[in-house]
């Protein structure tokens, strides 16, 4: 909150301590119940106005100094493929509200698959109801927090996606979209399926995201697969704003 703001809820909290001290003043001389009613009504509507406009000031501040109603800290996504075609998805999320009042948020995602996910979440409300094509070919769903957060209140969001390939169209790889500064994104596939002979080295790439070719990406560097814990992880810090980053392995 600016100085000036701040200068300007004073003088009229200030105020109304003057009304208010003068309208007791009056009730405490007057004898008439009618007149003290009236004041007392007066009192009531004077502050309930001045608190809506002091919460219409903060949003409007608020909603000048950052466009989107959040901001994202950090990124853990982890893809477990428990067979071919069964795959688990979950995304965790560190946000921090450029809003007074956030009840819910919108996370939009991007299945390969013919056959759509089942979403929901260990700690939001989902309903789980998917609305397709939102944005830029992407889906979304509604996560809706257990109690609203208030401006610069941070949580962890959990998307939780159990997605059947049933007809073995998905593609393989995780796509993360680098819009504005975050700290950490992690990269975590999990193969359960593949043998102790598999050792495909994944790829680690990005594309700016003003691209329209999907085949637009650089490859950054090859990432190895861990036999042990049968899965790749890639720890990106301090992303450049402005790409899509991708791990792409072999099926």
């Amino acid at each position: 909150m600016t100085g000036n703001t701040k200068e300007t809820l004073l003088f009229w909290l200030a105020i109304l301590s003057g009304i208010s001290s003068i309208a007791g003043f009056f009730v405490a001389l007057s004898s008439d119940q009618s007149k003290v009613v009236i004041v007392l009504i007066a009192i009531i509507v004077f502050l309930v106005a001045l608190l809506l406009s002091v919460w219409y000031a903060i949003h409007k501040i608020v909603h000048k100094e950052f466009d989107r109603e959040y901001i994202k800290l950090s990124f853990f996504t982890k893809c477990e493929y428990i067979n071919q075609n069964h795959i688990i998805y979950d995304g965790y999320r560190l946000i921090q509200s450029k809003r007074a009042f956030l009840p819910s948020i919108k996370w939009a995602f991007k299945w390969s698959g013919s056959k759509q996910p089942i979403i929901s979440s260990t700690l939001q409300d989902c309903d789980g109801k998917i609305i397709e094509n939102t944005s830029n070919d992407y889906d979304h769903v509604v996560l809706k927090f257990k109690k609203a957060l208030s401006y610069n209140e941070s949580a962890v969001v959990h998307f939780h996606a159990n997605m059947d390939d049933v007809d073995n169209t998905a593609q393989p790889y995780l796509d993360v979209k680098i819009e504005e500064p975050i700290s950490v994104v992690d990269f975590r596939v999990i193969l359960a399926y593949k043998d102790d002979r598999f050792s495909e080295r994944a790829q680690f790439m990005r594309k700016p995201i003003n691209s329209g070719i999907p085949t637009d990406y650089q490859i950054l560097e090859t990432v190895s697969f861990n036999s042990h814990s049968k899965s790749y992880e890639y720890v990106l810090t301090n992303p450049e704003v402005g790409y899509f980053y991708r791990l792409q392995w072999v099926k």
